[in-house]
This record gives structure tokens, sequence and C-alpha cells, in this order.
């Protein structure tokens, strides 16, 4: 399987499975909650080892933007896209709707 077909289905199971694993395409909040009913930002769900990072996997498997690439959002180009990156690329996207 050639790399951007492997890319290709990550990201097809990832549409699929968001609803399902309660990644909500929401650019401040998800559907999630902690045990004290506080949401849970959709950046903390998808950045799986909690290191404040997303590498291309986390972003692949938990992103639900539409026609998004991890590199508009990964400005800087260092292969990791940060919160401030992630929120930068929200509001753009809110600011064109």
């Amino acid at each position: 399987m050639s790399k951007n077909s492997a890319l290709a289905a990550a990201l097809a199971f990832a549409f699929a499975a968001a609803p399902l694993l309660g990644v909500a395409n929401d650019d401040k909040l998800s559907r999630d909650k902690t045990p004290t009913g506080e949401h849970v930002p959709v950046f903390d769900q998808i950045d799986s080892d909690g290191n404040g990072m997303l590498d291309k996997d986390e972003f692949a498997r938990g992103t639900t933007a539409e026609n998004v690439t991890f590199a508009e959002v990964d400005v800087d180009g260092d292969g990791k896209v940060s919160r401030k990156e992630w929120d930068e690329h929200k509001k753009i996207k809110k600011q064109q709707r």
C-alpha cells in the first residue's frame, strides 16, 4: 500500500469513527467530558500521548476537519502541530465561514 493510500485510509477511518470516539468537529469543546462534567478540548482528546503536540498519526486519527492537511496546520514545518498552530488554524477557518 502506498503512503498516500495508507493516509487516505487512515483519514477515512478517522472520519467514520469520529462520532464513535466522541471527537467533535468543534474548535473549542467536544462532546467528551471529564468525570466532573467539564468539556475536554478536541486538541487534548487527539493528543494521545499527552505531550502537547500532535504528530502526523495523531492528527490523521483524530481530526474531522473538512479537507485540511497536516502541512496546512503545521505552519512552522517542524513535523508537529502545537496547540498554538491548532488554535490559529481554527481561528482562520472560523473567519472564513
